[in-house]
């Protein structure tokens, strides 16, 4: 703090020297005649107006220091606080979005058991409703059945009683035909007897017949045998024959294949020669492939230490995933101590949530602060830029004075370059204050981190003695863990020691090996020769190896043969046996089937019962209205059969008269002709005496004919059916059997009777009552739909609320999400801007942009006096009074390169286009 202090009363005792030594120089330059006091006064005015400000400048920038470090230093702390109230606020969220999620599940539910409810109600009134109506009706049934009852169980006590005697005779003719029946089977036993002696003495004779039946077939089979074993003899000797004749070509084959062979012979040992130039090319190749066995034995050394290494990474490995295992187990442990942590932190999640706002609060108003003195900054850099040029204009003016002396020059250049020190001291000093302001923040960031480390660690004292018992039973581990180290270091030092033995030894069998390789070559040689004696030998013997070679063919053929056979039965015998077990996998499967459908069925069962008592009652009810249902029907069609035979009644009438009418004409019609024929009425009587006559005949051949077909004994008018007739045991039997069924149907239908009536007084009852009820139903039923459409409209209105919740919560999270990205950017920005970089890649391209205007700039204005001509009229007038205005004044200023502009006019085509209108959003 000291040094930053220190920094700027440097730089005010700077200015306050540069002022002097400008003053100083003025009244020289007024002593001189250099310049007029009037002017003097004006630059000395001007000179301390600007120290004024570099003082307040310096003054402003201490105490905005100060409140930078204050606000960097509450930023910090907000920062911090504000990250752990963002994860806590994350957190938050996810719960409260499965709260919601498992709000939503209830009001489903709750809605759902609503709708039960309410029809539960309606189903328990409706029948309770229905069990006080059957009450009343088992009532009203039971005073009827007492009242019809009686007199039948009268009459059937009086049946019974004649039944009764009617028994007693019966049971004496019983017995009667018992003593009859078992005279019968004492008969029937002795004749069962005789007839088993005479079926044994048939089977014998049969036995025997049998035998001697198959005798001839026998024999005649004999002779097809020995006649199929002749033909195949026939036919084995016709092959062996063949067989023979091809042996026979085989062997003059063979013949020729023999001249051949010594044909080839000779090709071969030609061939020989030329083999043996090539086996001394082969050597040349040995010795090569020597050298390379050399290198193989050295790659093999070294494979044999990385299989060692591989060995101990294999060991480590394995110590590693012991470790691993340990450490997942104090993991487990660890997690556990977190939840208990966690429950505490909940706590003061809890009570951070009620300080929120106020910081929140604190917050904005730093921002704005920041903002203030940002703008603040700006400007009076602006203003201290401005200073810096007038200075250095004025400079420049100095310097083009021809009247000035040369010491006064070097004096005012030493000046100047001490102003230029005492800046760049400034500035170093600035920058080192701004790095300690920057650890300041730090240290105070650090300090409070450190007083809530303390704070808990004073919480988490307890926990640690907690964990000091467990840290001593791992410290335990650890000892037993480094001695297993130690014994393994120990192994693995031996194995050391046993690898370094081993590669010396390989070394020595190196050597030992190019001894041997030379001692080999020189064998090689001796055995070239040797080679030459066994080829001579190995040709003789190749011969009999291809007999050999033939005969073990045929053996290994014979062989495969047998294995394919012995494979197959194999095969067989493996597929017989998983189909066996296959299907007692499948009878398993199948009892458990059988088990779990007789269970079903027994359920089932059950299930069926019930539907089948409520299908009868439900059967009833529908009996009952489909019967009021046909009378009022029957009523309607009465009553439309009566309108439609009344229509009809009047049509015939109207049809009836218009035929009287009409006969009316035509009996007029022909008392006229008849009138007219009057002359002609005796003919017409001998005509209907002649028709009288035939008539008769006729009459009297129909009679005849009418005879000979009813009489049976004209042969030519009948003919006989096919079948016999039945006897009168048969007729009397059949007529006792229909005699029964026609009692059995009489019965049923006084029973049908009865049921009908006790059903058709029933059903009168019940038509008064539903006549009675039918109103009340109607308005349930009315109630009922009513019901239906306000759920309806409900359910869809809650479908509505529920897909505009969705909406919201997906904005809501792509919201969050943004939220947080744009949190990470800035974080990210902050932190490489702290470090000295730019934000992000857009403000390091938007620099290099302006820095490169910049130096254009830069260099458009170096190029400005080279292409302005030397003859050019330089001005002495005095600069403008609000050329120095500071922004906040509100004089104009010319525009520069950004003028406004005024819109151009819309064109005719923005007539045929339609403004935009605004649409709700129905959901």
């Amino acid at each position: 703090m000291a040094d930053a202090v220190a920094a700027p009363d440097v730089d005010g005792t700077a200015v306050h020297n540069s002022n002097s030594a400008a003053l100083h120089l003025l009244d020289q330059y007024v002593e001189d005649g250099m310049l007029t006091p009037m002017q003097a006064a004006t630059y000395k005015d001007k000179y301390t107006k600007l120290s004024s400000y570099v003082l307040e400048t310096y003054k402003r920038e201490k105490e905005l220091l100060k409140k930078a470090k204050q606000l960097n230093g509450e930023l910090l702390s907000e920062k911090i606080r504000l990250e752990k109230q963002s994860i806590r606020k994350s957190e938050e969220l996810a719960m409260n979005s499965n709260l919601e999620k498992e709000k939503e599940k209830a009001s489903k539910e709750l809605a759902d058991c609503v709708d039960r409810e309410t029809i539960l109600t309606y189903e328990i009134t409706e029948l309770q409703r229905e069990h006080a109506e059957l009450l009343t009706r088992k009532e009203d049934m039971l005073a009827e059945n007492a009242r019809q009852v009686e007199p039948e169980v009268r009459k059937m006590t009086d049946e019974i009683a004649r039944l009764g005697d009617e028994a007693a005779h019966i049971s004496a003719d019983i017995h009667k035909e018992e003593r009859r029946k078992n005279d019968l089977v004492a008969r029937c036993e002795s004749l069962r007897v005789a007839n088993d002696a005479l079926d044994a003495a048939n089977n014998a004779e049969k036995k025997v017949l049998a035998k001697l039946r198959g005798d001839p077939e026998r024999i005649s089979k004999q002779a097809d045998v020995v006649a199929k074993a002749v033909e195949n003899l026939e036919h084995e000797i016709k092959r062996i024959q063949d067989r023979l004749s091809v042996v026979n070509t085989q062997c003059t084959t063979q013949d020729e294949k023999r001249k051949e062979a010594d044909e080839v012979q000779k090709e071969l040992n030609h061939k020989l020669d030329v083999h043996r130039d090539t086996i001394d090319q082969r050597q040349r190749d040995v010795d090569h492939v020597s050298l390379l066995l050399t290198d193989e034995r050295q790659t093999h050394a070294t494979r044999l230490g990385d299989r060692a290494r591989l060995d101990l990474a294999l060991r480590s490995a394995e110590m590693t995933s012991r470790r691993e295992t340990d450490r997942q187990s104090s993991l487990i442990k660890e997690f556990d101590r977190l939840k208990k942590t966690l429950k505490k932190k909940t706590v003061q999640v809890d009570s951070a949530k009620s300080l929120l706002p106020n910081l929140e609060v604190q917050v904005t108003d730093a921002e704005h602060q920041v903002r203030a003195i940002q703008a603040e900054n700006k400007k009076m850099a602006a203003d201290h830029v401005d200073l810096k040029q007038d200075v250095d204009v004025l400079i420049a003016r100095l310097f083009k004075l021809d009247t000035i002396e040369k010491a006064k020059v070097d004096e005012l250049q030493s000046l100047s370059q001490r102003v230029k020190d005492y800046e760049t001291e400034l500035g170093q000093w600035v920058a080192e204050e701004a790095k300690q302001t920057k650890i300041l923040a730090l240290l105070s960031a650090q300090r409070e981190m450190k007083a809530r480390a303390a704070s808990t660690a004073i919480d988490n004292e307890k926990a640690t003695q907690q964990e000091l018992k467990m840290k001593e039973l791992v410290i335990l581990d650890f000892a037993k863990k480094c001695n297993e180290t130690n014994n393994r270091l120990k192994e693995f030092s031996a194995l050391y020691d046993i690898v370094k033995n081993e590669r010396n030894k390989y070394v020595n069998l190196i050597q030992a090996s190019s001894q041997a390789l030379a001692e080999m070559k020189e064998k090689i040689k001796i055995l070239h020769n040797e080679v030459e004696v066994l080829r001579n030998e190995s040709v003789a013997k190749d011969k009999a190896l291809t007999k050999e070679r033939l005969a073990h063919q045929t053996a290994q053929c014979s062989r495969d043969s047998l294995r394919l056979d012995t494979n197959k039965c194999h095969e067989l015998y493996r597929i017989k046996q998983e189909q066996v077990e296959q299907q007692i996998v499948q009878i398993d499967k199948l009892n458990s089937i059988i088990n779990v459908t007789e269970k079903d069925m027994l359920r089932l069962k059950k299930q069926y019962e019930i539907a089948v008592e409520a299908r009868n009652s439900t059967g009833v009810q529908l009996i009952d209205r489909n019967d009021e249902l046909c009378i009022l029907y029957e009523k309607c069609n009465i009553q439309a059969k009566t309108l439609t035979d009344g229509e009809l009644a009047i049509q015939e009438k109207e049809q009836q008269s218009r035929m009287l009418h009409i006969k009316l004409l035509d009996m007029e019609r022909q008392i006229e002709t008849i009138r007219k024929k009057v002359p002609l009425v005796p003919e017409y009587a001998s005509k209907v005496l002649s028709i009288q006559h035939e008539l008769k005949q006729e009459r009297i051949v129909t009679e005849m004919m009418c005879r000979d077909l009813e009489t049976p004994k004209n042969a030519e008018r009948w003919r006989p059916l096919d079948g016999d007739d039945p006897d009168e045991e048969q007729l009397s039997a059949k007529l006792a059997f229909l005699e029964d069924r026609f009692n059995l149907k009489k019965e049923m239908l006084l029973e049908k009777e009865l049921v009908l009536e006790e059903v058709t007084n029933l059903s009168d009852k019940l038509r008064a009552q539903a006549a009675d009820g039918r109103g009340d139903t109607l308005q349930l039923a009315k109630k009922v739909n009513t019901f239906q459409v306000k759920i309806k409209e409900t359910t869809r209105k809650m479908m509505a609320t529920v897909s505009e919740l969705s909406m919201f919560q997906a904005t809501a999270m792509k919201l969050q999400q943004e939220k947080h990205d744009h949190e990470a950017a800035f974080d990210e920005a902050k932190w490489n801007f702290e470090n000295g970089r730019a934000p992000n890649t857009q403000c390091e391209h938007e620099w290099y942009r302006l820095e490169a205007a910049r130096l254009a700039r830069d260099d458009r204005r170096a190029l400005t006096p080279l292409l302005v001509p030397s003859q050019i009229t330089r001005t002495t007038a005095e600069p403008r009074p609000n050329a120095y205005v500071p922004d906040e004044l509100g004089i104009p200023k010319p525009y520069g390169g950004a003028a406004p502009f005024k819109p151009t006019l819309t064109g005719s085509t923005m007539r045929h286009i339609r403004p935009p209108q605004r649409r709700d959003i129905e959901i």
